[in-house]
């Protein structure tokens, strides 16, 4: 991804999203009973980008789970906005989709999604 393609990303975000170290990703789509697993590089409440070793199509409709320690939060309704060959991993970026009528126990959801992105907030100003 060039320098200008990421600053064109980071202006189309509404806040602003978080390293995090640590946050390990699971990703269903929709129909498919398997999972992709990869590696968090951004996150906020809104969306995750992150490392995995298969694509995903773009606007896939997935249900995401993230892990970090004590911390989970299972079964986010989310589409592909984009996935990218980088050697010889893919970095796909996921945009949570709370509001879907997919997701169930939206509020909570909502309330779990804000809860890490306030983790990790902490976390980068520590």
């Amino acid at each position: 991804m060039t320098l200008m393609s990421n600053i064109a990303l980071a202006e189309r975000r509404s806040s602003p999203r978080f390293p995090s170290d640590g946050l390990l990703v699971s990703v269903r789509r929709k129909g498919r009973l398997g999972r992709i697993e990869g590696m968090a590089q951004d996150f906020n409440r809104h969306g995750v980008a992150l490392v995995m070793a298969q694509s995903l199509p773009k606007d896939t409709t997935v249900y995401v789970s993230l892990y970090n320690g004590s911390r989970r939060v299972d079964n986010i309704v989310g589409v592909v906005h984009n996935c990218t060959l980088l050697g010889k991993e893919y970095r796909c970026g996921i945009q949570f989709r709370t509001c879907s009528e997919l997701q169930m126990d939206q509020e909570a959801t909502e309330t779990d999604l804000a809860a890490m992105e306030a983790h990790f907030n902490a976390s980068r100003k520590a």
